[in-house]
């Protein structure tokens, strides 16, 4: 098993400029390999203050300079958002600079609101989300690639910036039963969440992770699972109900 840390970069309130909490979650991540954790994940939203983060990549290039040992991840790249010949080059500049660390994850994203002010339709998000992966997994695993698509039609394309893991960095996918079935048909990870749900609902998890496995006849323990946890480790009861304050935001 191993420990990763979430950061979201939430604004709580108009307190706090949104410098602050940038440099704040950069410093979360900068703790985090202190304190020993595996991986910081960092979230991408838009035009909100429930997450300040717009560029995963950026984030993960930036905490690259400012660790060595912590693997640092997107979680995710809200696919149906990119253009992914360029989301490519971004990877692998991200992987570059970050030394081989990154840990790419990528969704089909799920607010409304971010995908209509891109001009992006949501409920072709998981045509578009499956069709951009696959142009993302050409990209990384093949030195020249096209692509001939209902979204992208992509002529015989050399991606320059290439990444230091090879064939490709580690690919976590989000998302439900579906891309959960592709993970483990193309031998991704994948993200699972119940933030601070109880037992009943991280029964259903994985059941429907068993039911994901079966379907392509892989074992459950084929591929890493992520799954996101509230947690709170104190002594101190006014701590701990200052973050469950926190949490329910």
């Amino acid at each position: 098993m191993e420990f990763a840390t979430f950061i979201l970069a939430a604004q709580r309130g108009y307190h706090q400029s949104s410098e602050s909490v940038i440099r704040n979650s950069i410093e979360q991540a900068v703790a985090s390999e202190q304190a020993g954790f595996n991986t910081a994940w960092f979230a991408e939203h838009h035009f909100n203050n429930y997450s300040l983060i717009p560029s995963p990549l950026m984030m993960v290039a930036h905490c690259a300079g400012l660790t060595s040992t912590i693997r640092l991840g997107t979680a995710v790249c809200v696919l149906p958002l990119y253009q992914p010949q360029r989301l490519l080059s971004e990877i692998g500049f991200a992987d570059i600079v970050a030394n081989g660390r990154l840990e790419l994850g990528v969704g089909l994203g799920y607010q409304q609101f971010e995908f209509e002010r891109f001009g992006v339709d949501i409920d072709e998000a998981p045509a578009v989300f499956s069709e951009y992966l696959d142009i993302i997994l050409k990209g990384l695993n093949q030195n020249v690639f096209e692509h001939d698509g209902q979204y992208e039609k992509i002529p015989p394309t050399a991606i320059s910036v290439r990444t230091v893991q090879q064939p490709t960095p580690p690919i976590w996918i989000a998302g439900g039963a579906a891309r959960m079935a592709r993970a483990y048909r193309e031998g991704h990870n994948f993200f699972v969440t119940a933030f601070h749900d109880g037992l009943e609902t991280l029964t259903t998890l994985r059941e429907s992770v068993e039911r994901a496995a079966a379907s392509e006849e892989k074992n459950v323990t084929d591929v890493k699972i992520s799954l996101l946890r509230c947690c709170y480790a104190s002594h101190d009861e006014l701590e701990i109900n200052s973050y469950l304050d926190n949490a329910r935001f």
